[in-house]
């Protein structure tokens, strides 16, 4: 078991670090970059999710660790034990929890579907040849705004997620 327990750490751990630290470099160094880019940003934007396939890293790393921290809730909870959950350690591993699922949501439910549709209207302007039309234009500024304000969320609750997994088993009331 104990060897179980250790390896679930290390996937649960790695995996949060490589997710939360990929959405905060978007957050605070490619999206901006991007956008200073100019007319290069979507060659920017298709590098990275073309080649270096940034969504399938974040998926695989939001799902690995959810997956772990799961079971590593599960066994440290003694099978969700009310006693454990209301315990210091049992609500700060709980709200952390609870704060990087809701970050996962945030990003399938929220910035995901912009992203593809921002990737659809990209490739409707790279077919044409030209410069967006005014709708695509509208489009893609409304897209990237509400992008933004998701991302803003996801960031924060993922950076939230991490600070009180990082104290919980310090926390006691």
């Amino acid at each position: 078991m104990a060897f179980l327990i250790i390896l679930l750490r290390l996937i649960h751990i790695v995996a949060g670090a490589f997710w939360a630290g990929a959405a905060v470099a978007y957050f605070l160094y490619f999206e901006p970059t991007a956008k200073g880019l100019g007319p290069a940003r979507s060659k920017f934007m298709q590098d990275l999710v073309g080649t270096h396939r940034y969504p399938v890293f974040m998926n695989t790393s939001s799902m690995l660790c959810i997956l772990a921290g799961l079971a590593l809730y599960w066994f440290s909870s003694n099978g969700l034990s009310v006693a454990w959950i209301t315990s210091g350690p049992g609500l700060g591993f709980t709200l952390g929890s609870l704060a990087a699922l809701a970050a996962f949501g945030i990003g399938f439910f929220g910035i995901r579907p912009r992203a593809e549709r921002m990737g659809a209207v990209g490739a409707a302007m790279a077919k044409a040849g030209g410069p967006p039309t005014p709708e695509q234009g509208a489009e893609l500024g409304r897209l990237e705004a509400e992008m933004h304000a998701f991302e803003r969320w996801d960031v924060g609750l993922l950076v939230l997620s991490l600070a009180l997994m990082a104290i919980s088993r310090y926390l006691s009331f």
